[in-house]
């Protein structure tokens, strides 16, 4: 048989572990969004140049399947 006593306890535990790991929570997503970037994608200041340029069958609307897959690759080696 439980008793009221320990049920309170286990009830009580439970909702401060609860509010603990909200709090938890917004705190990484605080600190996540105040690192990030703020224009990951922006255009680059100074003397950067664009590292990708379409090909010529890209342009035209012909995407070859070999070229997909070292695009594919490249994404999944560096995430970009």
């Amino acid at each position: 048989m439980i008793s009221l006593k320990r049920l309170a306890g286990w009830v009580q535990w439970l909702t401060l572990f609860v509010i603990w790991t909200l709090i938890l929570y917004h705190v990484v997503a605080l600190l996540s969004s105040w690192l990030e970037p703020t224009h990951r994608y922006g255009e680059p200041k100074g003397r950067a140049i664009k590292v990708f340029a379409p090909s010529a069958e890209q342009e035209q609307g012909v995407t070859l399947w070999a070229e997909l897959g070292d695009r594919l690759r490249l994404f999944y080696r560096i995430g970009e």
